[in-house]
């Protein structure tokens, strides 16, 4: 190439819209120069639909003489860092579901308890916190579970997140229920009945934070407890067809079954 070729009009012409092009591009950029400064809750999200999901605790997986327990969870901030600590405050809010709501003081230790705001604070330079929530172990828990829905109580340091992180949706129970990332595709439909087998006869808690363990985890590994657990269901059944019994189902009559286990 000639490096001492002329500029023709229609090169010089092509090289000025490029540069008014960029120049318009760089003019439209948003410039990320806001103050302000949000709380996204990392939420519990279905491993298959990607929907966000209520999160479950239950004191059923807990000794009797446990009467209060803490689950930890995440926050992140949007915006800028801070050289200094930024405290940060939760409200409950109504949770609308058909489940009653729960009541702070009974079911859970309230947001606004003084021993808790040391773990309320964003620390200075950081843009994450694992901050707790403390539940009670409440008679009424045995008859039915809790709704927990709390958010950000916007102050001079936050304001609410992105729509589908502002609210957390905690589910309180002293029974067995669906953990947030049960897998349909490796367990099958959920039931109480079929979790409480699964408890059993693997002397594993199939809680929420072991089933999310568990269906991210080793391929080989699933394979050999679901394949564990179609076979002990197969025992049971056959158990109870001696009794004159009919095989294993759920209350309202669904039968329990581990398919994908039993195709190994």
């Amino acid at each position: 190439m000639n490096n001492n070729q002329p500029i023709t009009p229609i090169v010089r012409w092509l090289c000025c819209a490029a540069a008014a092009t960029l120049a318009a591009c760089e003019k439209d950029l948003p410039v990320y120069d806001s103050a302000d400064n949000a709380l996204n809750f990392e939420m519990a999200v279905d491993r298959e639909s990607g929907e966000v999901v209520e999160r479950s605790y239950s004191f059923v997986y807990e000794a009797d003489d446990v009467v209060e327990d803490t689950i930890w969870l995440r926050a992140n901030t949007q915006g800028f860092l801070s050289d200094s600590d930024r405290p940060f405050r939760l409200e409950q809010i109504a949770s609308g579901t058909k489940r009653p709501d729960a009541v702070a003081g009974q079911h859970y230790v309230d947001f606004d308890d003084a021993a808790l705001q040391q773990y309320y604070v964003i620390p200075a330079g950081a843009n994450t916190v694992l901050f707790p929530v403390v539940v009670k172990r409440d008679d009424s828990l045995a008859d039915s579970d809790v709704s927990l829905y709390f958010q950000l109580r916007e102050n001079e340091h936050f304001k609410q997140g992105l729509p589908g992180q502002r609210i957390e949706m905690l589910v309180i129970s002293a029974r067995l229920s669906k953990p947030a990332d049960w897998s349909d595709y490796y367990m099958g439909a959920y039931g109480p009945v079929k979790h409480r087998f699964m408890i059993d006869h693997t002397g594993l808690r199939w809680d929420d934070e072991f089933v999310s363990s568990f269906v991210s985890g080793d391929y080989g590994y699933i394979r050999y407890i679901m394949m564990l657990l179609a076979r002990e269901l197969k025992n049971e059944n056959a158990a109870r067809a001696k009794q004159g019994l009919r095989e294993l189902a759920e209350e309202d009559g669904r039968e329990v079954s581990f398919a994908w286990g039993a195709g190994f």
